[in-house]
This record gives structure tokens, C-alpha cells and sequence, in this order.
């Protein structure tokens, strides 16, 4: 747990997370928990090139359960979704890659009785975004999507971007998704185009 150890946090804010880390680790594939770390190690290394004021113990959390609704079948998502409410619109519901997100902060509260709504909000929107994200809500964002278990072309460029300008790399990114959807003849968030002209004017 040496990525906890070096994380510049409080003793017990440390505690916190190793005692999270090994739930995780148990209940998730060892892909998928070592897609949650890689993810948390690449947003520390992001959050420290940016001189702004994070919470680093909230981004942390929301790193290392933002996948954590993949455990979960699509059957029990849709199920879960329908059965609490959770005012989940049709498209997501009908779109398995999307659905685990926007279902997920309902679970990390439910499951590990988390509530700061930073945490929960970066956790449901890590799949898509939305339009005037956080600093920590597009480092997550970026850090999921970059981390060092992923291989495409061109993300070793990102990964050097997202130390230099998070918003420029911000942008880079979102454009990367669409292309992937669009070229894989995918379902696009409703939402998308709208994310995608506000970061554009916000560079």
C-alpha cells in the first residue's frame, strides 16, 4: 500500500483509506482493483502538478470506489435504479457502460455509508462529465481515462498533457471519447455535445 503511504494526507485519513482499499480488493475482479488504484496513483500525480486547493482525502475516495458499481450485473443496476428512484433518465438506463456511474454514488453511500456529496457527485459523473467540473471532478475524470493500465494511441500524450494544462488535457480527452464513440458506432450521451462546447469555451 505503498500509493497510500505517499499520499500527503493525515495518519488517520491513511488508515481510512487502507481500510478501504482492502474491502475493495476483496469484493472487486483484481482487474478492476488494479484499474481503481492505477486510477487514484495518476490522480495524485495530476493534483500535485496543480497548485490549487484539493481535497486530496475526498478525490482519493472517490478514485478508488468510482468504479465500484461494476460489480454489479446490469440486471442488478437497472433493478437497484428502478427500485430506489434514483431519477436515472432512459438513455442511461438502456446503456450498460454509462448506467454503472450513475448508479454507483447510490451504492458507495449505501454500502460504505459515505455522504459528502463531493464524493458522491465526482463518482457519478466520472463516466461523462458535466459542464463546469471541478478541478478534482476533471482530475478524476482524466485519471480514470489515462491511467497507467490503459493502451490506446495517443495516451502517452495525454498522460504528459494532464502535467502540463488539466483543462487543455481536459478537452483532449472528452474530444478522444467522442471519436471512440463515434467511430465504434456507439451510443452518445445526450448530454455530450453540451459538455463538450462548455469545455470548449472554457479554454
Amino acid at each position: 500500500m505503498d500509493y497510500i503511504n505517499n499520499l500527503s494526507l493525515t495518519g488517520d485519513q491513511k488508515k481510512y483509506l487502507k481500510e478501504l482499499d482492502e474491502k475493495i480488493k476483496s469484493i472487486m475482479p483484481d482487474s478492476l482493483y488494479r484499474h481503481s488504484i492505477n486510477t487514484l496513483e495518476y490522480a495524485n500525480l495530476i493534483a500535485k502538478r496543480n497548485l490549487a486547493d484539493i481535497d486530496l482525502f475526498s478525490l482519493s475516495i472517490a478514485c478508488i470506489l468510482h468504479d465500484y458499481g461494476r460489480i454489479f450485473s446490469y440486471e442488478e443496476l437497472l433493478k437497484i435504479a428502478k427500485e430506489n428512484k434514483l431519477g436515472i433518465s432512459d438513455f442511461e438506463l438502456s446503456t450498460p457502460p454509462v448506467l454503472h456511474g450513475f448508479v454507483s454514488d447510490y451504492l458507495v453511500s449505501r454500502d460504505f455509508n459515505i455522504y459528502d456529496s463531493k464524493i458522491l457527485k465526482a463518482i457519478k459523473y466520472h463516466t461523462i462529465g458535466y459542464c463546469n467540473m471541478s478541478l478534482a471532478d476533471k482530475i478524476l475524470f482524466i485519471a480514470d481515462k489515462i491511467e497507467k493500465g490503459r493502451s490506446y494511441k495517443g495516451v502517452e500524450n495525454l498522460r504528459d498533457l494532464a502535467l502540463k494544462n488539466i483543462n487543455l488535457c481536459l478537452l483532449e480527452v472528452y474530444k478522444n471519447t467522442i471519436i471512440y464513440i463515434i467511430e465504434d458506432n456507439k451510443l452518445m450521451h445526450p448530454d455530450t455535445a453540451k459538455i463538450w462546447n462548455n469545455i470548449c469555451g472554457g479554454i
